[in-house]
């Protein structure tokens, strides 16, 4: 089977990333992508056949536009099956030659549907209205783009949910993978961890004012920020207490030890998707406190592998951790859970869908 894989960029270090990672290595699969940075994204993919198609435009949404329509012009006719991932990478099945294709969909392009009014209202009167045109655009080209997809899979039943709403169509559930094996649980030291991407849908600032009122806790963030990002990033490291520390981007090897000593993770993501780090605290023997919203919920057992925690989220916070010491978490229960999204299961599932799809190709 002559397998090729499609995905916006690599030059960050996150979930998608990851899938694509673990969709290349384990079919041996060349991946095509617009900018490709290899050393602000995974070492692994400096083992693998990466074929860029780059833009000097790096400013949002001249980026994403761009990408777009680079998929849209991309040749994969001389592959069996494709693969596609991301928001910009599903544009290559517009072409009737790029087919079938399976789209893995981390989450409809939220700018266009449910967070499109929280950026319209951050923008000043002019910006907005480039803003509108563009999103009336793109979102035409991203239904279109949509419809031709033959099969749609995606990471949980969060994003489930919003492919019905925005987009009309079912798509079938694959957890994403963690490599669980390579994690290790140590005895707790004295601090919570935080990891994720430092943009403005990951609240970092409730985080930040729940350790302000906790002075005698120490919470280490770890994760870097888009270009996009760069202001509110340094707003959040402006306003940090002394007991907050960001730590940037660290090597895989640093991140495992620091989830192998903390006493636990703590995440305030909007609507997560899905989220893989609630998996990764999991995998290194230790609980999750979470914000009670989107894929959190899917993977984290209330109670057993971690906490889910309700509005008003910076009070309820506080008072948790305040009372931490009182919860015992079983590190061989959050083990246990996170067997379920092993790198096993997803490529034995990825597999079935393949087969299901190319047996139906007269379909197409």
């Amino acid at each position: 089977m002559n397998l090729a894989i499609a995905h916006d960029f690599l030059f960050t270090k996150g979930g998608s990333e990851r899938v694509v990672l673990s969709l290349a290595k384990n079919f041996k699969a060349p991946i095509y992508t617009t900018v490709y940075i290899p050393e602000r994204t995974y070492p692994g993919f400096r083992k693998l056949k990466v074929f860029s198609y780059p833009t000097k435009l790096l400013k949002s949404p001249l980026l994403q536009t761009n990408a777009l329509f680079k998929f849209r012009s991309m040749n994969l006719s001389q592959y069996d099956i494709i693969i596609s991932s991301g928001n910009w990478a599903k544009h290559v099945g517009i072409k009737e030659t790029n087919h079938p294709q399976i789209h893995y969909e981390h989450t409809p392009v939220r700018v266009f549907y449910d967070l499109c009014g929280n950026m319209k209202n951050c923008l000043s009167f002019i910006p907005r209205q480039i803003f509108k045109l563009w999103v009336w655009y793109t979102k035409k080209l991203d239904l279109e783009a949509t419809k031709r997809i033959d099969k749609i899979v995606t990471n949980s039943q969060n994003t489930r949910k919003r492919i019905k709403k925005f987009y009309g169509r079912d798509a079938e559930i694959i957890y994403p993978p963690v490599d669980i094996k390579k994690f290790k649980y140590k005895k707790s030291e004295d601090y919570f961890l935080s990891v994720q991407r430092i943009e403005p849908e990951k609240r970092i600032e409730i985080q930040i004012e729940i350790f302000r009122r906790l002075p005698y806790e120490n919470l280490l963030i770890v994760g870097a920020s888009s270009k996009n990002a760069i202001p509110y990033f340094e707003k959040m490291k402006k306003i940090a207490p002394k007991n907050v520390k960001f730590l940037g981007s660290v090597s895989d090897k640093k991140l495992i030890e620091l989830y192998a000593r903390c006493k636990a993770v703590i995440q305030t993501n909007i609507d997560e998707d899905f989220g893989l780090i609630p998996i990764e605290t999991m995998a290194s023997g230790k609980p999750c406190l979470a914000a009670n919203e989107g894929g959190f919920r899917e993977s984290i057992i209330h109670g057993k592998t971690g906490l889910l925690i309700n509005k008003p989220y910076i009070e309820n916070f506080v008072k948790l951790i305040r009372n931490f010491d009182k919860y015992k978490f079983d590190p061989k229960e959050c083990r246990k859970r996170v067997k379920f999204f092993s790198e096993e299961n997803f490529i034995k599932r990825i597999e079935e869908v393949i087969s299901e799809v190319l047996e139906n190709k007269h379909k197409y």
